[in-house]
């Protein structure tokens, strides 16, 4: 049956092609770009902001999370302070990024058809090559689960031959390995190798990690395109300490109440994918991706250790063409192709057996016309399906859902925009979009068991299946870049969604809480003050409330009012340098208080110093990391003091994150 739906998928992507490599030939020829390839500032009406391979050198930063921090509009919870269990949102989101904020490598997603979150581990800084991070929703392109926005990371492709060697040790025994080999021949043959080593205790108890991974790619390229494919291998296991109560984190940062949580995590994944150019107006592009992950460990739940096992099975296959003609006097881009994903999401824990097969397709085109010289519009349009095919174990109480249920749906998003170059560092831009975000497998099947709890606590008769959350997002701003590179973003938003979806951890319930409005304003730029001295920064304020429910009026929690950063670099000479870096975050609601009725996180600040000297090949570097020692947590959720007789009272939780810590690293490159 799967295979069978592998072939009718490749069989429209070919039809696909064919149709348009037919058209194509006869249009007017004008130069292609793949927007889900190679994304520009100019060329779209949203906000992106690049980090590059460059500004991650000068942080000295060791996780990809903490690259992320460098974007205005990122909304980062970092459980451990390390970036090995964090949430990354866009534009509002927190504790539901995972299913609102897409996250991509080289178009690939990471994003998971569950509630786990995206793989971030895997991602070795050494191998990345920039980051994209577009705030905008992008429905209309990539679907599903970029609401708030999309992160793409691009790795390193081959070049001509290079041999990279990095060694990282810091506080609390970490120890970091990297080497890489890669090389470009001129037959067009290419090749790229890189091996991860990451072991680390961590600040808190009960918290080692331990990760290994291998990426492997290859491609040949001709005269009229390229054909490549990518391998990886991933194995992480890491021990969780918890969250803390506010008793015991005055008494101890470092302990953990859960000292046998624990999740091993076994990742294989491969990518076929091949190019191809139709005449000089035209180009088609098609990948297939094959990733599964084998997850098993012990999670505490009030307390007590419970064994648990998952298996997801996700695949994906991508075919789209653009094209650029002449259209009516307008030189027009047109960009259109179709998405499969299907996803077997199996769990096994006490409380029973969830087996769900859930299959998204979409189809979508989206339009660039160039009017004048100075002022492109833009509109678009996707329709996108889901299929459940849930199984449930009858031996889990509360089952509501018969074995074999079928949930399917269906919506539409659209966008319309336009982006004016108003002079030539300067351009405004706007854009309207409607977006959307399916239930993900595991929310239909959890409902089965919330029942059981909504009537064991008193919160309702019964709990109702979770609905797709739909929504529109408008945006505008203005953007200044000079021949430099310095630039200057506005971007102001507004994100009203209908039937958020939310996890509560007080209820146990996931389900449409009711409609939400986000509000917001994001700053960012960077100034070159001399050739030796240089300024960057971003500004981020966010109101987010909702707007109908039990809930109208309160605050979406774990979302700060104000964020921001500041970082300066100076070159003391051509091979030394410095780079200081100063992080705040505002004040948030707790994760789950939606009443509003617990205090809120405290705001925090931090400093964080790289010093970083290079004679020819060889990088040494001296990283210190919240060098002030401030106290904080990144993260909080209410949940249940378990310490406390049945029924068990709510409670402020805190994962708090370390004090001053510092990470040496030694780099080569041949």
């Amino acid at each position: 049956m799967k295979f069978k739906k592998i072939y009718l998928v490749f069989s429209k992507a070919i039809l696909l092609f064919l149709v348009f490599s037919f058209y194509a030939w006869s249009l007017e020829t004008i130069v292609v770009s793949d927007k889900r390839f190679d994304s520009t500032v100019v060329d779209t009406p949203s906000s992106i902001t690049v980090i590059t391979k460059e500004e991650i050198r000068l942080s000295g930063v060791d996780h990809l999370v903490k690259i992320l921090r460098n974007g205005g509009g990122v909304q980062v919870s970092d459980l451990f302070g390390d970036g090995t269990d964090a949430n990354i949102g866009l534009r509002g989101f927190s504790s539901t990024s995972g299913q609102n904020s897409l996250i991509m490598i080289d178009g690939r997603r990471l994003n998971n058809a569950d509630n786990g979150l995206p793989d971030l581990n895997s991602i070795s800084v050494n191998d990345i090559e920039k980051i994209e991070l577009v705030k905008s929703s992008m429905s209309t392109v990539y679907g599903d689960k970029a609401v708030g926005g999309v992160i793409n990371i691009i790795t390193k492709k081959p070049d001509s031959l290079k041999l990279q060697a990095n060694a990282r040790y810091g506080s609390f025994n970490k120890r970091v390995l990297f080497g890489s080999l890669e090389n470009r021949h001129d037959s067009g043959i290419d090749y790229r190798l890189s091996i991860h080593r990451h072991l680390t205790d961590n600040f808190r108890d009960n918290n080692e990690l331990s990760l290994t991974t291998v990426n492997a790619r290859a491609g040949y390229q001709y005269s009229a395109g390229k054909i490549f494919f990518e391998l990886q291998k991933a194995k992480e296991n890491i021990a969780l300490p918890g969250a803390l109560f506010e008793d015991l984190l005055r008494t101890d940062r470092k302990q953990s109440l859960n000292h046998e949580d624990i999740i091993h995590t076994d990742t294989q994944a491969g990518r076929i994918g091949f190019e191809q150019a139709l005449g000089e107006i035209a180009e088609f592009r098609m990948e297939y991706t094959n990733r599964f992950n084998d997850i098993s460990g012990i999670i505490s739940s009030a307390g007590n250790p419970e064994k648990f096992s998952s298996k997801r099975q996700h695949t994906e296959l991508t075919p789209r063409l653009n094209i650029s003609l002449n259209l009516l006097g307008f030189e027009t881009n047109i960009y259109t192709g179709m998405d499969w994903f299907e996803t077997d999401y199996l769990i096994q824990s006490r409380f029973g057996l969830t087996d769900n097969t859930q299959t998204q397709y979409g189809y979508y085109y989206r339009t660039t016309t160039t009017i004048t010289s100075k002022l492109n519009v833009y509109g678009g349009f996707r329709h996108g399906i889901v299929q459940n095919n849930l199984l449930v174990d009858t031996l889990s109480f509360g089952r509501s859902l018969p074995d074999g249920t079928e949930i399917d749906d269906t919506a539409n998003a659209f966008e319309a925009g336009f982006s004016y170059q108003l002079t030539s560092p300067w351009r405004v831009f706007a854009k309207l979009e409607k977006n959307y975000r399916f239930v993900t497998a595991d929310e239909y099947s959890a409902i089965a068991d919330n029942n059981f709890f909504s009537q064991l606590f008193g919160f309702g008769a019964s709990v109702p299946l979770p609905q797709t959350q739909l929504g529109y997002s408008f945006e505008m701003g203005a953007g200044w870049q000079n021949e430099s590179n310095d630039y200057f973003n506005l971007q102001l938003y507004r994100l009203d969604i209908d039937d958020e979806i939310v996890f509560d951890p007080v209820t146990f319930l996931n389900t449409n809480l009711g409609n939400t409005r986000r509000n917001g304003i994001i700053l960012e730029g960077k100034y070159s003050l001399s050739e030796t001295l240089s300024l960057s920064g971003s500004y981020s304020y966010l109101s987010a409330k909702f707007t109908t429910g039990n809930f109208d009026g309160k605050e979406l929690t774990f979302l700060p009012f104000n964020s921001g950063r500041f970082s300066l670099n100076y070159e003391f000479s051509q091979n030394a340098g410095m780079y200081l870096e100063w992080l705040a975050q505002g004040k948030r609601r707790f994760d789950g208080d939606y009443a509003n009725d617990f205090n809120v996180l405290s705001a925090y600040s931090v400093i964080n110093i790289n010093f970083r000297y290079r004679v020819n090949k060889v990088g040494l570097s001296l990283q210190a990391n919240n060098f002030l020692n401030n106290r904080y947590s990144d993260a909080g959720v209410i949940g249940f003091d378990f310490r406390q007789a049945f029924p068990s009272p709510l409670s402020e939780t805190f994962y708090p994150a370390p004090g001053r810590h510092f990470m040496l690293s030694l780099n080569y490159e041949y």
